[in-house]
């Protein structure tokens, strides 16, 4: 049968009395004659809990702990509220809502509750969902009528409000959801008859929930399936109270199915009633019912979420139940397309909130993480990827860095935490802390800006947007830009007078533009080519004021002496200079009033513009270009200006634009980025100075969340929190603490080094505070980077490289990171291990030819393995147990890709064998396998890499000689292989070819593996178990142990490695603290 379904959520905020917890529902369709139209959902958040989740049919919703909101996924119809119909893979801020305290998502509709007790909506609107007249809508808007909101909720089609004990419902009313006495859908809120004292709603997809104080629950709508409980299949158009249901604290609705959960003092049971095709009422059987039935073997349980056909609970331990419908592992579970019964969800641990979309799940954790598996088509796990995920894994980008803002050449970085950080060039004081000192390296700005929620940035002064909607503004004001006539340089934030409301602004070279929530446009600074709109009035400087004839406007943009804006229709409007055609209106004349752009399709979703040209993208993200083209900048393949638009060729949907000087640069679905244009300073990032007039892909750079373009530089935020930059770098706005420039790409400093020391069998190398190299140990084959001695007792600096953030040490070889991604290797060869085609030692450092943006580097004893920026991974070295992951056994001197491998954040190398973790928290192996330390189950070698089935939510990994181990983002420690000297520490010394986890140890913050012994770390401890011939556990003996035991209490400490025998630490005073024997004499 085909399944055609959806899903959203609802959130409810309960009496203060009932415990925390989020729910939500869906519906399917598709040859069942009574499913009346698309599919949608609920979800229901207790208060109490930080999190706020939403997943719609194939999209998601996030609300920070700052009160702004994220959306990612399936977007055709506005759902992510960015002002696009551009699908997101990865999480995009929707645009001007803050203090929202909950959030819902029907099928494909969004809904918002804000702390003063508004609603706002966005999306389709094909049945009045929104709760307004208008078709659809890609930005928030308020929902009239509606005060004192306490909790929201979205069923397929309709939506629901709760306020003062009463519940207001619109949108869809075939099955009388709306719960007015009536089957007439209704385009404005309506008052459901007949309840009072309700503290909790949720909907399904065509059916509504609501639970009232007195702990009974009340249902309407569809009840095809019995989904209403009430003992009947006969829909109501008024609420009906559900049989038998009393002490009720939680409740959730799904497809044609419904969740209740009661007080924890009865005893946190679970009652489900309704459709049980996919096993959604969790009793083992396949028989729908009319009535509630108890779910065995659940108890505790605080909070519920439903999908179309399955279903999750949180206990009050913190875990994560799940069951029903598994076709696209919506239950985490692998081997099995049902789960009749709860099953734990493995790898989730402090769950603070849930949600669930139509065959997918969303869990909240304690930390601000954001997990997800299941169904991911339209990319709603925003993971970067549209691959479904069995087991649950992260949303990277809502940890990691908000945005990034690029001037001429200053940036701006701003974090989730609402921290502003800034770095380039302030002769006018643009980057806004208080001084004119240009800055190499990221400096964090004052409080003023803490509550900022947009940037922008020209050549000499800088804006920012508050949350409150008001405009400050800093730097060069020769020109009235920062809205006064103070003239002069201003290095600190004010103000910008007489403007409020905003929702968006931009910062052309001389004049600022504000986009107010009323749809006007307001304009400030220099107006001698008519940039500011005003018609026949004084071309000097002018303080803010409208722009006249834009009405119901979305988005602007600023060049150099030219403006841009967005109407709500998706037509662009431009005006002032227009030499080159930057208007886009066929001529060359310029402009003091709006004029509309000829040539471009409709429904177009972006607007950019750069100093005397304009790019706009389409909705079916095309890329559309005019005006000046002398450096290619327009990617039309020729330096031919352009007065009117003209598609450019893009191998790929672009869902995002950059412009600044005369390069552009494009984001795309699969978080690469595109450049074109001038390339004078390398600012293209492919590692030539050539320009290009077509879009080339920067290579091996992805997983991008944010980006921005400087004047000759381009800057990228990952999703891992980094921010990397290429071009010029002459004033330092590369970040990286230098000023040469760079053709290729190079992380900013300011972030913690993640690999500052490493031991080999018998040497040390670590990186000091200033990012050069020092090492220690023996010499035998140069591996300590300098001639001489054949062991080194004291440590002694390298004379290069410099800029090192990572380090590695393999038997005998060594490697190093460098800041601009590359690789450096030095010491024995005899397997290329260097990387450098030869098998020749060399005792001085060398670059490894052919890798950038590389961002991890691990050594095995004889081989080497590399992680660039787009997720791939590099090996070379040794090869005799396929350790290459190359499909081969054949040793390699120089770089080869690991094949069936992407998406990789992090690897490891033992003595044959490699292990890498995924973004989604899987682990893969290849290689030697003697010893199962593979993990695979086998003691088979291979030569392609293995999925490592029974880990899920791994942040780090470590390999010994034999033996591997994996910490979780819970803070357990697991381990597999090798264990005849007790290094997997579960108390025995039998190998283990699936991973164990290993006893006693739980808050775990890192691992390090020794040949054939292991540590971890807790806060201000050391714990160690294995082999300890030499001292290597540090507990004062010489015996081993097959359990964790506590070594020697450190502080102020910044890092650990483990060598065949031997332990050494890194103190912040760049001193070593070592046991066990590093060397043999």
């Amino acid at each position: 049968m085909q399944r055609v379904s959806s899903r959203s959520s609802l959130v409810a905020l309960l009496l203060c009395v009932l415990l925390p917890g989020v729910g939500c529902g869906v519906g399917e369709e598709g040859g069942w004659a009574w499913a009346p139209g698309q599919q949608r959902a609920p979800a229901i958040s207790v208060q109490g809990r930080p999190y706020r989740l939403a997943a719609g049919l194939n999209h998601s919703l996030y609300v920070t702990p700052a009160g702004t909101v994220w959306a990612w996924g399936a977007n055709a119809q506005g759902q992510l509220g960015d002002g696009s119909t551009l699908q997101h893979l990865t999480p995009t801020q929707v645009v001007g809502l803050t203090g929202v305290t909950a959030v819902a998502a029907g099928n494909s509709h969004s809904m918002a509750l804000r702390e003063e007790g508004t609603v706002w909506t966005w999306g389709t609107n094909t049945d009045g969902q929104l709760g307004d007249g208008v078709s659809q809508r890609s930005v928030p808007a308020q929902v009239v009528g509606l005060t004192g909101v306490t909790a929201i909720a979205a069923g397929n089609l309709h939506s629901l409000a709760l306020s003062n004990g009463a519940v207001w419902a619109w949108g869809n009313n075939t099955s009388g959801q709306l719960g007015d006495g009536s089957f007439t859908s209704r385009a404005a809120p309506a008052k459901v008859s007949g309840l009072t004292e309700v503290v909790a709603i949720a909907a399904g997809d065509f059916h509504s929930l609501a639970l009232k104080r007195d702990g009974t629950v009340w249902a309407w709508g569809g009840n095809y399936s019995g989904q209403l409980g009430d003992g009947t299949l006969d829909s109501r158009s008024t609420p009906v109270r559900v049989s038998g249901l009393t002490g009720i604290v939680a409740l959730a609705g799904g497809g044609s199915h419904s969740v209740a959960a009661s007080s924890t003092t009865l005893g946190g049971k679970v009652w489900a009633w309704g459709d049980n095709t996919y096993g959604q009422l969790g009793n083992g059987g396949d028989v729908s019912s009319l009535l509630p039935l108890e779910v065995p073997g659940l108890t505790q349980v605080v909070a519920l979420a439903s999908g179309t056909s399955h279903s999750l609970a949180l206990r009050g331990d913190d875990s994560v139940w799940a069951w029903g419908d598994n076709a696209q592992a919506q239950t985490a579970q692998t081997g099995s397309s049902v789960q009749r019964v709860p099953v734990q969800v493995s790898g989730v641990s402090d769950a603070q909130a849930l949600a669930c979309g139509n065959a997918f799940s969303l869990v909240g954790r304690g930390d601000n993480v954001t997990l997800g598996w299941g169904a991911n088509g339209s990319g709603q796990l925003g993971n970067g990827s549209s691959s479904v995920r069995a087991l649950p894994g992260r949303v990277p980008s809502l940890t990691a860095g908000a945005s990034l803002t690029a001037g001429d050449n200053h940036v701006f970085l701003r974090q989730a935490d609402g921290s502003v950080w800034a770095w380039g060039d302030n002769t006018y004081g643009q980057l806004g802390d208080g001084t004119l000192v240009s800055r190499p390296a990221p400096v964090r700005l004052s409080s003023t800006l803490t509550s900022a929620r947009a940037l922008s940035a020209s050549s000499y002064h800088s804006l920012a947007l508050r949350s409150d909607g008001t405009v400050w503004a800093w730097g060069d004001n020769a020109y009235g830009q920062l809205g006064d006539t103070s003239g002069g340089r201003r290095p600190s934030p004010a103000q910008v007078p007489g403007v409020a409301g905003a929702t968006e602004i931009a910062a052309g070279t001389y004049h600022s533009l504000a986009l107010r929530s009323d749809g006007t446009v307001w304009a400030w600074g220099d107006n001698s080519y008519g940039q500011l709109g005003a018609g026949a009035t004084p071309r000097g400087p002018r303080a803010p004021a409208v722009v006249p004839g834009l009405a119901v406007l979305t988005h602007v943009a600023a060049g150099l002496f030219h403006s841009l804006a967005l109407d709500g229709s998706g037509q662009v409007w431009a005006w002032g200079d227009n030499v080159y055609g930057q208007l886009g209106d066929g001529s060359t004349t310029s402009r003091n009033v709006p004029g509309r752009v000829s040539g471009l399709p409709a429904g177009i979703q972006a607007i950019v513009a750069g100093p005397s040209y304009s790019v706009a993208l389409g909705a079916d993200g095309s890329v559309w270009t005019w005006g000046e083209n002398s450096n290619g900048q327009l990617g039309d393949g020729t330096t031919t200006a352009r007065p009117v638009p003209v598609r450019i060729s893009l191998p790929a949907t672009i869902v995002a634009l950059s412009t600044r000087g005369s390069h552009t640069v494009a984001l795309d679905t699969t978080g690469m980025l595109w450049a074109w244009g001038r390339n004078v300073s390398g600012q293209l990032g492919n590692g030539t100075l050539a320009s290009e007039s077509t879009p080339r892909r920067v290579p091996s750079f992805a997983r991008v969340q944010g980006f921005a373009s400087g004047l000759r530089t381009t800057f990228a935020l990952r999703a891992d929190g980094s921010v990397w930059a290429w071009g010029d770098n002459s004033l330092g706005q590369l970040g990286n603490g230098a000023t040469n420039a760079s053709p290729v790409p190079v992380r900013a400093v300011g972030y913690p080094r993640t690999v500052p020391l490493a031991s080999g069998a018998q040497h040390v190398l670590a990186v000091s505070s200033d990012g050069s190299v020092f090492s220690f140990g023996s010499n035998t084959r140069g591996q300590l980077g300098y001639e001489g001695s054949a062991t080194q007792t004291s440590p002694r600096w390298l004379t290069g490289p410099e800029c090192i953030e990572a380090v590695a040490a393999g038997a005998l070889f060594s490697l190093a990171l460098s800041c601009d991604g590359g690789v450096w290797a030095w010491g024995d060869n005899g397997s290329g291990q260097l990387g450098d085609s030869t098998v020749t030692a060399r005792t001085a450092p060398a670059r490894v030819s052919g890798l950038t943006n590389v961002v991890a580097i691990a050594a095995g004893s004889d081989h080497a393995l590399a992680v660039r920026a787009d997720g791939t991974v590099w090996a070379w070295g040794a090869n005799g147990s396929g350790q290459l992951g190359d499909g081969t056994t054949t040793s390699r001197a120089v770089p080869m890709q690991v094949k069936e491998l992407v998406d990789v954040v992090t690897v490891a190398g033992g003595s044959g064998h490699s292990v890498a973790v995924r973004a989604d928290g899987t682990v893969w192996a290849w290689g030697a396998n003697g010893s199962g330390q593979l993990g695979d189950g086998t003691t088979t070698s291979r030569t392609l890499p293995v999925f490592v089935s029974t880990l899920s939510g791994v942040q780090a990994i470590a390999s010994g000689a034999l033996h591997s181990l994996a910490l979780t983002e819970g803070g357990a420690v697991w381990a597999w292989g090798a264990n005849g000297s007790g290094q997997l520490g579960d108390g025995s010394t039998t190998s283990r070819t699936r991973p164990v986890q290993v006893s006693g140890l739980s808050g775990v913050q890192g691992i390090v593996a020794g040949a054939s012994f292991s540590l971890a770390l807790t806060p201000g401890k050391v714990w160690s178990w294995g082999n300890n011939s030499a001292g290597q556990l540090g507990d004062g003996t010489l015996v081993s142990r097959s359990l964790p035991g506590a070594g020697p209490t450190l502080s102020s400490f910044v890092a650990l490695s483990a060598g065949a025998n031997h332990t050494v630490v890194l103190r912040s005073d760049d001193s070593f603290l070592s046991w066990g024997t590093v060397y043999s004499p």
